[in-house]
């Protein structure tokens, strides 16, 4: 992505101060809010540095808080006042606590009074016109007491940042890594204690090494002589240098921060000519109850006017290209420096003469110089990988020079739980029309199947095996049981197979002993079963893709559609900021699929019912807007569920997922049974005093089940017009214009309820 203004700024960088925070994708949105009102995305950074011995669990804040250092500047005056007799020498303690030296206690002893100082300072003496009407003075010993804990703080983290070299490394780390990943030039905002680490790091690079157009200083202690000795004592300088990496300098504090004590840095650093100092009483709009807030600082035009002049018009769009997805950002962020994180690498389209190989081959070189657990796959048109936040940064950096388009999260894809044959017509179908699956294949994309199984052995349904949970290639797994969970057994009985089996008389004496015909929707349809979610039902983008790139190489070597069809049960949430819906990179892959001829049926989802929390309690409630990915891909047929066997009077299941989609389109495109579902049990034991009905079947409920419905009719429809096979569109026409209408809302039933029956007929 070339950048059509190279003279501004390309990514914003936070350092965040003292005290407790949420987490790095949290407070990086309180800052992206604060400054910009969007969430940047790639644009920004943050460098992460709290102080886990201090605070071993983040904050549980939100990204519509703010950042405020933690005291609790809401209690009441009259209980704060009472409090504070108990904790008068707190300061003194923890200073005592902290200090490794009677020299450091007095160091921290002396910031500790400027600090108190500054926080109790009287107001009376203002001119109206200094402080904003909107800022209320506090009562004296609230003011006072907020200032103590807001030192206490101060004190612990710079005592680290001062004495601790091993702590302040770390904090220096923080920083380095954001920019040793490139991408600049730079903005640097710090606030706080950051600002001593941000300059501490950016004093030491040459502009060759980094370019920071723009330096912003808010509630800064760097004005505190006791700090600035320190750096002196560091630097072997009488006066401390301006860093050579910075363009522009600017310092914000508001005289009320108790933190910045000494809020003028003007001639403090030398040369000093780009520095601008802006400090006055009630500056940062959370006066007084918070006069050190971070996103106060941010808010004002002193910090929010210089950067944008800095990263230009264009840069705080709400939609704009990106490389990194902003979902894959906030993952990142959260997963720290070290922590690796799955993640799909779109390749560029290629052009001219040249393949997608060619394209493939100037990214690998770059990957294969990756440490082992990167675990790099290759795949048609991705490149699936374990890397760090790092790592992904250099690859936004690197992007034109190694052909990639786009870096995405390798989401997780997890299963869909929650006498159907007469419901939809198959049974009727199979003894009037024959209409039984015979000569086609079907793929299902599941946790696998339990070959073994009687139900599939009359029909000899399972005619291929394959394991994407693993990397490389698909591993062939025919004649196998490698299901360990059950749920792709289950649907897999649903499109195929069948059986003669014994069932005992129930318990109430409703059902009689005898036997009973168990029969999928297409008995004689074969079956392609490929692994894509693990034994804890759970997968991921880049195994699934795996699944259909072969399955495109099977059709291709066969030169016609040697598979016919896909299932998907399967499916997860997706962010439509990062995504336009239904171009995920799965569903793409689904379209890819679709176009060659493949009929792609996907299971709505079971996220049409929440638990929503009220003043009052608890609010249950059914949810529009709800179709999930990839169920909202127009190539495809979505199915809802309905009740088995009574879908007109009781309607579409209740955790049913409803439409519209995200982009407004109508989904699901037809609802099938999807309640109590009986179908095949993995758990069987294999002997044969277990062949009972009891024993080898197992009652699921949720769209997993009502799309297999959907697809065994789909491969009994096929069996006998094979002349639709191949035209995907034209037989979801079919299908859905045959529909029976439910006479529901179409956002939830989409066309109704498929009728094989009237397919049939109808052509």
């Amino acid at each position: 992505m070339p950048d059509p203004s190279p003279s501004f700024a390309k990514t914003v960088i936070y350092v965040h101060g003292i005290g407790n925070k949420p987490t790095p994708s949290v407070l990086k949105c309180q800052w992206d809010q604060a400054l910009f009102g969007v969430d940047l995305g790639e644009r920004s950074r943050l460098a992460y540095w709290v102080n886990q011995d201090f605070y071993p669990e983040p904050l549980t804040d939100t990204c519509a808080a703010g950042d405020l250092t933690t005291v609790e500047a809401d209690s009441a005056a009259s209980t704060t006042i009472r409090a504070l007799s108990g904790e008068a020498d707190l300061v003194d303690r923890e200073i005592e606590v902290l200090g490794g030296n009677e020299k450091e206690r007095a160091i921290l002893r002396r910031i500790a009074a400027k600090v108190e100082q500054r926080g109790v300072t009287k107001t009376s003496g203002l001119k109206a016109a200094d402080v904003e009407a909107k800022i209320l003075p506090l009562p004296a010993p609230l003011r006072r007491w907020i200032t103590r804990q807001l030192t206490r703080a101060f004190l612990r983290d710079v005592h680290h940042f001062l004495f601790d070299e091993g702590a302040r490394a770390r904090m220096r780390a923080s920083l380095r890594e954001r920019l040793d990943a490139g991408g600049g030039p730079f903005v640097v905002v710090a606030h706080s204690q950051g600002s001593l680490i941000a300059y501490d790091v950016l004093r030491e690079l040459a502009k060759n090494e980094c370019d920071v157009r723009l330096f912003v200083t808010i509630g800064s202690p760097l004005g505190l002589d006791e700090v600035q000795d320190v750096f002196k004592k560091w630097t072997h300088s009488k006066q401390l240098p301006f860093p050579p990496c910075v363009t522009r300098w600017i310092n914000v504090a508001d005289r009320f921060d108790p933190v910045a004590a000494d809020p003028d840095l003007s001639g403090e650093f030398h040369p000093g000519t780009a520095l601008e100092n802006h400090d006055k009483w009630g500056l940062n709009p959370d006066s007084l109850r918070h006069p050190h807030s971070a996103t106060g600082y941010l808010r004002t035009k002193y910090v929010r006017l210089p950067v944008r002049e800095v990263v230009g018009s264009g840069f705080a769009q709400e939609v704009l290209k990106f490389v990194i997805a902003r979902d894959l950002v906030r993952d990142l962020e959260d997963a720290g420096q070290e922590e690796r994180r799955p993640v799909l690498i779109e390749l560029v389209e290629p052009q001219g003469t040249r393949t997608i190989d060619h394209v493939r081959k100037k990214l690998m070189p770059h990957l294969k110089k990756l440490p082992r657990e990167a675990e790099i796959e290759e795949l048609k048109r991705f490149v699936a990988a374990r890397l760090t936040r790092s790592e992904v940064e250099t690859l936004r950096v690197e992007m034109g020079r190694i052909a990639i388009n786009h870096v995405w999260r390798d989401a997780v894809k997890r299963i869909l739980i929650a006498d159907s044959t007469n419901t939809i017509q198959c049974r009727p179908a199979h003894q009037a029309y024959g209409a039984k699956g015979r000569n086609i294949r079907w793929a299902v994309l599941d946790t696998g199947i339990r070959a073994s199984h009687p139900h599939f052995q009359r029909a000899s349904n399972i005619e291929a095996q394959w394991d994407c949970s693993k990397r490389g290639a698909p591993v062939e797994a025919s004649g196998k049981d490698i299901d360990a969970h059950g749920h792709g057994t289950h649907v897999a009985a649903i499109i195929a197979g069948g059986m003669t089996v014994k069932r005992r008389q129930s318990a109430d004496g409703v059902q009689p002993a005898g036997e009973i015909e168990i029969a999928g929707m297409a008995p004689d349809a074969k079956i392609h079963s490929y692994k894509v979610l693990d034994d804890d039902g759970e997968g991921s983008d880049s195994w699934v893709i795996k699944a259909l790139d072969h399955i495109a190489e099977v059709n291709e070597r066969a030169g016609t559609l040697a598979i016919h069809g896909v299932n998907l049960s399967l499916g997860g949430s997706f962010d439509p900021s990062v995504y336009g819906c239904g171009h995920t990179p799965l569903c793409r892959e689904l379209r890819r699929l679709w176009r060659q001829g493949v009929i792609v049926v996907l299971a709505a989802g079971n996220e049409g019912y929440a638990v929503l929390q009220g003043e009052e309690g608890n609010i249950e409630m059914n949810l529009d807007l709800s179709i999930g990915d990839p169920a909202n891909l127009d190539e495809a047929i979505s199915v809802g569920s309905v009740h088995r066997t009574d879908p007109h009077t009781y309607g579409i299941s209740w955790f049913s997922s409803r439409g519209p989609t995200a982009d407004g389109r109508m989904k699901p495109d037809l609802v099938a049974p999807g309640e109590k579902i009986v179908s095949a049990c993995h758990q069987y034991s294999g002997r044969k005093e277990s062949l009972r009905y009891e024993d080898l079947y197992v009652e699921m409920s949720g769209t997993s089940m009502a799309a297999p419905h959907v697809s065994g009719l789909l491969a009994a429809f096929l069996s006998l017009r094979r002349e639709f096979i191949g035209y995907p569109d034209r037989v979801k026409e079919i299908l859905t214009d045959n529909c029976t209408d439910l006479r529901r809302d179409r956002y939830i039933q989409g066309h109704g309820m498929p009728n094989l029956v009237k397919m049939l007929v109808s052509v």
